[in-house]
């Protein structure tokens, strides 16, 4: 008999980083205190579904979970990144706010920070990259 091992879960997931008019913060949220990576704060998106493209997920997910509207922009960065049980690519985009005050639909709570704050908060381990690139 041989040990099988299922597969790894994967997810292609739209991010946004979201820029307020001025260039100066971005939005965060945090995640539910359930669920996977629960509690974790992160750069708000959505898994991509069907023939959509990171940047039309972006927008539909910023408008569902946060009920903004972003200007999607220029790509950011791509991250592949395996957790324990689940293999994610990300795929980052600068975006900026366009109108809405963030609601909290699908996160427990919402901050807008510096790039330089964004090292004082929990965020999951695949984030550290975008961190890493927004401040190259």
């Amino acid at each position: 008999m041989t040990n099988f091992l299922p597969s790894k879960k994967y997810r292609c997931i739209g991010v946004g980083v979201v820029w307020d008019r001025d260039r100066q913060r971005i939005l965060i949220d945090r995640r539910l205190p359930e669920g996977e990576l629960a509690g974790y704060w992160e750069f708000p998106g959505g898994k991509i579904e069907g023939a959509e493209t990171a940047a039309e997920c972006i927008k539909r997910e910023l408008q569902e979970e946060l009920a903004i509207k972003v200007e999607v922009g220029d790509h950011l960065i791509t991250v592949d990144f395996e957790y324990e049980t689940l293999r994610v690519s990300l795929i980052v985009h600068h975006c900026t706010h366009v109108s809405g005050e963030p609601q909290m639909n699908a996160c427990s709570e919402i901050c807008w920070v510096t790039v330089d704050e964004l090292d004082s908060y929990q965020l999951p381990a695949a984030n550290y990259e975008i961190v890493r690139a927004l401040k190259s």
